[in-house]
């Protein structure tokens, strides 16, 4: 058995600490509150395979403490999920990758796509430029005021527009309204049900949120994603990184959804 460490207070940490593999290959242990970079040090001295990683200050902590990191983390200065490779510790970020994957898996396509974002943090920012990058041509990351707008945008493609803009700019209904994707981090904006159709996606990216959006967007026939169904995919995908080979993801769906 696997032994994979939990690391930070995220609601979701707490929860998945219940899991318990069917097939009894991984064993998911929370680890006590106290400073993350002693935590990542002493997963190959306690014979861990790694950790998962909630809450962008822990991710931060994360980053900074493992000994290399994927291009993904090192760029953001993040990362979600540790691997133990004899004495080192490798860090990534799966969460945009296991998203942009789930879209795809589900039809959508990125190519020619306007996006836009309400807040920001790590996920929001990983997630819109793994969006650029596979052929997104728009996007609007939209924060309470236009200092933090600017400052959430993440670098993006050559080619691909991108607009920071504080929530109460008159454009924010225009940008919603034209958008094919919206990510959720933030309640900064209530959905127009007239402006509301079957193209629209909806994905939340955090907990706590209105369920205004994923109400109004599915009753006109659009699809939206509650962020229990968020974080159970995006662990699954951190977990693969992690002990590799498939790992389901019901069980974990279950757990979060109880949250």
């Amino acid at each position: 058995m696997q032994l994979v460490a939990l690391l930070g207070t995220d609601p979701t940490a707490r929860a998945l600490a219940r899991f318990r593999d069917p097939e009894g290959r991984v064993w998911l242990h929370p680890a006590p509150p106290g400073d993350i970079a002693t935590a990542v040090a002493a997963l190959p001295v306690l014979g861990f395979a790694g950790a998962l990683v909630f809450g962008d200050e822990a991710r931060r902590d994360a980053a900074a403490a493992t000994t290399r990191r994927s291009l993904e983390g090192s760029d953001l200065g993040v990362v979600d999920a540790v691997a133990v490779a004899g004495d080192s510790t490798i860090g990534d970020f799966v969460t945009a990758r296991a998203l942009l994957d789930g879209l795809q898996a589900g039809g959508w396509e990125p190519r020619g796509a306007r996006i836009a974002a309400l807040g920001g943090g790590a996920v929001v920012r990983g997630t819109l430029r793994e969006l650029a990058t596979a052929g997104a041509a728009d996007i609007a990351l939209i924060a309470p005021d236009a200092p933090t707008a600017e400052h959430a945008l993440p670098d993006l493609p050559a080619g691909v527009r991108g607009r920071a803009v504080a929530a109460a700019d008159p454009t924010v209904p225009t940008l919603l309204e034209r958008c094919d994707l919206l990510l959720r981090s933030e309640n900064l904006a209530s959905p127009h049900a007239d402006a509301l159709g079957p193209h629209l996606t909806v994905l939340d990216l955090a907990p706590g949120l209105a369920p205004d959006w994923r109400t109004e967007v599915r009753a006109a026939g659009g699809s939206a994603t509650a962020f229990p169904d968020i974080a159970a995919r995006t662990a699954a995908a951190a977990l693969r990184t992690v002990v590799g080979g498939e790992v389901g993801v019901e069980p974990l769906l279950d757990l979060l959804h109880e949250t």
